[in-house]
């Protein structure tokens, strides 16, 4: 089962943690997971809340974070060590090591995981004091008025129809929710149970019962089962029943919106931008009135011959791709290899960011048998393919982390990352100047970028002081209008290209890189066809 790896606040067998080390714990009590218990010292420096928990009821271990094991101490915690070359990082990911069939998709592709992960998290992270019920709480609320998702409607209506029900498929027929997401209990209810179940710490359910009816139906219902019940003490909270302070709860203002991602009626918490020529025009005159160099560098690497003949073949794609995309695939991975080859050191680190099934990084660990290779990939099914590959090569260079490359905080000398869509390319180039590691990177999906809890557009100096955020984001739409060569759109598609990444070049030369702007080659293999190759000029001191 592995190792889990949970933050504590406190040594003794009734323990102060934050709230994604109760959630952890509440969720191994409720698989009754046989799963090690590793909980790591830290002090609570940002002043979050945190919660009592009674540890005493698991058999764990204290530890600081000198005692951690090498892959584990490479990512944020919790994460779930299944090997000494595979760790899990992330709530959701980590989680599903003891409950799967749910959240597989990331935070920043997923609403539902997002909030999850995240959203419903936040609102434990401070003391609620005000009369205002937290805006996640509402959102849950509403979510749970919708129509309930049922991924197989005829099914369902079939058997309705069988058991005598009048029923039609039309999903405003279907049931109302029993559990988060639908008839079955999943690992969203376990997460979110906790988070509200720690609320009513500090919110009186009583008298909110008219603000959030579905909700509190839904909590109520969990408290019958049988596992939730099992798993309760875990918790050390006092009921706020002997509590007789009267509070005039209100709702916060909350668009009534679905949290399923393919819902129409989904969460959307920031405006379309849609590229309208003269927007594009707009921007691309702010651009030019500063006169910014916006052009491609000298190559980086000379032409040279690359011998796929001497890779043996689970180092390469064929057998994961069709022949119409195998060739430019392998001019792809060829692209960004060549001039990881020329950067690469005896012993260095190599992390291929956003690794997929591990076409790029897989290639290297066998080019490149003196260096450590660390896959690094959020979908289970994705890394678990890239498993398979590298037991059959037999490669002993090679270690996996599944995580989103936030989590990732281990050290590494090279980063490298084959079309990582939008925002999470720079994801990975700040990544990179946090650890003053090179990088060579092929960017993709230019309209995805937006602002994160880490990134902000536009991300130099230069081009913050002529392009507001909605000028910039426009260029980043028109910038994947990037077609063949007979559309109108394809060469200012690729001149916003060009001013996105030459953007991103400027930023890390702000941080003491020097960097090139080449392309693939040939440019046929891809669209979006640029790589921008970065290297620290000055050693940052250890």
């Amino acid at each position: 089962m592995g190792t889990v790896y949970l933050k504590v606040f406190a040594t003794t067998a009734l323990c102060q943690v934050p709230i994604e080390t109760l959630i952890s714990l509440f969720t191994i009590k409720y698989c009754n997971s046989s799963v090690r218990i590793m909980l790591v010292k830290d002090s609570n420096s940002s002043g979050e809340n945190s919660f009592l928990v009674n540890v005493s009821i698991f058999e764990c271990e204290f530890i600081e974070y000198s005692e951690m094991s090498e892959i584990a101490s490479g990512c944020e915690l919790p994460n779930l060590e299944e090997s000494d070359s595979n760790c899990i990082a992330g709530l959701c990911a980590t989680l599903r090591g003891f409950k799967e069939s749910c959240l597989l998709a990331c935070s920043e592709a997923s609403v539902w995981t997002r909030f999850c992960e995240i959203d419903i998290i936040s609102m434990l992270r401070t003391i609620v004091q005000d009369s205002i019920l937290p805006v996640a709480l509402v959102r849950f609320e509403h979510h749970m008025t919708q129509p309930m998702r049922v991924h197989n409607i005829y099914k369902y209506t079939m058997s309705k129809k069988i058991a005598g029900n009048v029923v039609t498929q039309n999903r405003a027929d279907l049931p109302e929710h029993t559990f988060a997401e639908g008839m079955i209990l999943s690992l969203a209810d376990i997460i979110v149970f906790v988070c509200i179940h720690m609320l009513f710490n500090f919110i009186d359910k009583k008298q909110v019962h008219e603000l959030i009816p579905l909700t509190l139906k839904w909590y109520n219902n969990l408290l019958t089962k049988e596992h939730i019940l099992r798993s309760l003490n875990v918790f050390c909270i006092e009921e706020l029943t002997s509590r007789n302070v009267i509070c005039n709860y209100s709702l916060p203002v909350v668009e009534n919106q679905s949290l399923y991602k393919s819902d129409p009626k989904r969460y959307k918490p920031r405006n379309r931008i849609y590229t309208r020529q003269e927007d594009i025009d707009s921007s691309l005159d702010k651009v030019k009135s500063i006169e910014l160099k916006v052009m491609l560098d000298k190559p980086f690497v000379d032409e040279e011959d690359f011998d796929w003949d001497s890779v043996p073949q689970d180092a390469t794609p064929v057998k994961d791709l069709p022949s119409n995309r195998l060739q430019r695939k392998f001019q792809q991975l060829e692209s960004l290899c060549k001039p990881i080859l020329k950067l690469a050191k005896t012993g260095d680190t190599i992390v291929d960011f956003c690794s997929g099934g591990g076409h790029l990084g897989i290639l290297l660990a066998y080019l490149l048998p003196k260096c450590n290779l660390i896959l690094l990939e959020n979908k289970a099914e994705s890394m678990n393919r890239a498993k398979t590959r590298v037991a059959r090569l037999s490669l002993r260079n090679v270690k996996f982390y599944q995580s989103n490359l936030d989590y990732f905080k281990g050290h590494f000398d090279i980063g490298t990352c084959l079309h990582a869509c939008g925002v999470a390319t720079d994801l990975v180039l700040q990544q990179c100047i946090d650890k003053n590691a090179a990088f060579v990177c092929c960017p993709c999906c230019y309209g995805s970028v937006q602002d994160c809890h880490r990134i902000v557009y536009p991300r130099s100096r230069v081009l913050t002081e002529v392009l507001d955020k909605r000028s910039y984001l426009v260029l980043g739409h028109a910038a994947d209008q990037t077609h063949d060569v007979e559309n109108v759109k394809t060469k200012q598609g690729y001149e916003c290209m060009t001013i996105i990444d030459t953007d991103r070049k400027m930023q890390a030369a702000e941080h003491g890189y020097q960097v090139y702007l080449n392309k693939l080659t040939p440019d046929s293999c891809s669209p979006k066809n640029h790589l921008l190759i970065g290297l620290p000029t000055v050693m940052k001191s250890s």
